[in-house]
């Protein structure tokens, strides 16, 4: 076994390479702590082939290889170069030089030919479903043939989903990869993960290939920084101000205006890839009744959730996808907006009559459905409020909640009636994400079938022979989606971040805040 390889267990705790410390910090070494957002809590792997989901530690360990700019942009990363054939089915990425893995292993064209395959069958192999095949040309470069022209191909590897894990440790741990072992290129590696608590992160110090996006190209200047799980907004705040930690992401909004009002805290305002909106589950005996699903929609007032739980910051939202996206420009008479009385005259229609409690009956039958969220403060308190807004439609809402960590399962049953949720993605194919009928219950979460929409979903994937046309595509399913009344829109979010007096980093660069930006970090 390589001796880099080599991990000493640790009980409730990832392992750790041989040589790292898990020695309480001296006074000399520089530690940055972090509430991550509570959404973010309860991963359950750091493999970025087998997870469901990540969250910005996937930013810190792996690297991409290219990076998303605030700017919208693409930048290289661990790609120096690619090309692109004129019919758009031929590509050649060529990987820089001299970046190594923390187990001390190299990043070469034979490493990136595996790491592409093995997308291909993993959770995100939609992003690669165009290649055909993939020839090594020498030490650094491969070309890509395609299937079909994919204009999205740059876009996918910006994603956490795309960081690129060791080949060798991959081999060498198998499924205990993202539990017991999680090694990548980026500038900071893994040391410590308490489930629930917290995860710690120690600097790579051979670390020299930051995007152009960064001015400190590695090692970063930062020893440790430290992602503490905490669920409650108020906990998060009190840590916050007592000094517990440096960097509150996505500052709870019920204590913008205490945070702002501080001198000390710098607040961090950034474009938001975020979308809250209610599911309605469409194999539901009512909800599959797409006039029921609309008038349920239309009761859900976005402007008063935004003021309620969001204090104003954000947008609403009228549609599945969030405002900057083209596709999102659909036609004014398919956005969902709040119309009470004509969601009332839909259900009158319907024969559902309000009863003595003020409830919708038919037949007998009193209109009561469960709301499900996750414990998480903001999609909790949305939930209280739309439990409000439906029983003026006439509807009995019983709220349930779940931990961030065992929601996914409770929806794989297929029992939820409504569910708050929300997600931060910028690309309109987020759609084909949740609404792939092969992909019932998690995270097709409406357990929507439809063979129109099948149809218009792989067309908007597999069909777009550039950006143009693609948009075009996505737009129609997008209309058609809205049309289906499967979700209740709710609001656009931005991301507020509260960071301490005492560290200091420079205007963003990056789409996001915690992840390689961190290299530019300083530390009083």
């Amino acid at each position: 076994m390589n001796n880099k390889l080599k991990m000493v267990l640790m009980t409730g705790m990832l392992a750790l390479p041989l040589g790292m410390s898990t020695t309480v910090a001296s006074a000399q070494e520089r530690v940055l702590t972090i509430s991550m957002d509570a959404g973010n809590a309860g991963q359950d792997s750091f493999n970025p082939f087998t997870t469901n989901r990540t969250n910005n530690v996937y930013y810190l360990v792996y690297d991409r290889l290219v990076e998303m700019g605030a700017d919208g942009n693409i930048y290289p990363h661990l790609l120096e170069s690619w090309d692109v054939s004129e019919d758009g089915l031929t590509i050649v990425f060529t990987l820089r030089d001299g970046v190594m893995f923390h187990d001390g292993s190299e990043l070469n064209s034979e490493v990136l030919k595996w790491f592409l395959e093995n997308l291909a069958t993993g959770k995100s192999k939609y992003m690669v479903a165009a290649f055909e095949s993939i020839e090594i040309k020498d030490n650094l470069t491969v070309e890509i043939s395609l299937s079909r022209p994919d204009p999205n191909i740059l876009y996918n590897f910006t994603s956490s989903f795309t960081g690129v894990p060791s080949m060798v440790a991959i081999e060498e741990f198998g499924e205990e990869f993202g539990r017991s072992v999680v090694i990548g290129t980026g500038p900071f590696m893994f040391d410590s993960w308490k489930t629930g608590d917290e995860i710690v992160l120690l600097r790579n110090p051979d670390y020299t290939w930051g995007s152009e996006l960064s001015d400190n190209q590695g090692p970063a200047n930062i020893d440790k920084i430290v992602f503490r799980e905490i669920l409650e907004d108020s906990t998060r705040f009190l840590e916050f101000v007592t000094g517990g930690v440096d960097i509150l992401e996505k500052a709870p909004t019920l204590f913008l205006d205490k945070l702002q009002e501080d001198e000390s805290v710098n607040i961090v305002t950034m474009a938001s890839n975020g979308n809250y909106h209610m599911v309605m589950n469409s194999t539901n005996e009512l909800l599959s009744d797409v006039n029921i699903r609309r008038a349920i929609a239309l009761s859900v007032n976005q402007d008063d959730i935004l003021a309620a739980v969001f204090q104003g910051n954000g947008t609403p939202a009228y549609t599945y996808l969030i405002d900057r996206l083209p596709a999102r420009q659909v036609a004014p008479e398919r956005e969902i907006r709040f119309d009470l009385e004509t969601a009332k005259t839909i259900m009158a229609d319907l024969g559902w009559v309000v009863g003595d409690d003020g409830i919708l009956v038919k037949d007998g039958e009193r209109l009561s459905l469960t709301l499900w969220s996750k414990s998480d403060s903001s999609e909790r308190k949305v939930s209280v409020v739309i439990q409000a807004q439906l029983a003026e439609l006439g509807i009995d809402i019983v709220i349930e909640q779940f931990d961030p960590s065992s929601i996914r399962a409770e929806y794989k049953t297929g029992e939820q009636d409504l569910v708050v949720r929300s997600y931060g993605w910028d690309n309109a194919d987020i759609l084909e994400w949740f609404f792939n009928s092969t992909r019932m219950g998690y995270p097709n979460v409406a357990m929507w079938h439809d063979n129109e929409s099948d149809y218009l979903m792989h067309n908007a994937m597999t069909r777009s022979k550039n950006a143009e046309e693609r948009i075009e595509n996505f737009r129609e399913y997008h209309e058609y989606l809205l049309a289906q009344y499967l979700w209740a829109p709710i609001i656009n979010s931005v991301n507020i971040h509260a960071v301490a007096e005492r560290v200091h980093m420079p205007d963003p660069r990056f789409k996001i805040l915690i992840g390689p930006s961190l290299l530019d970090v300083t530390l009083d």
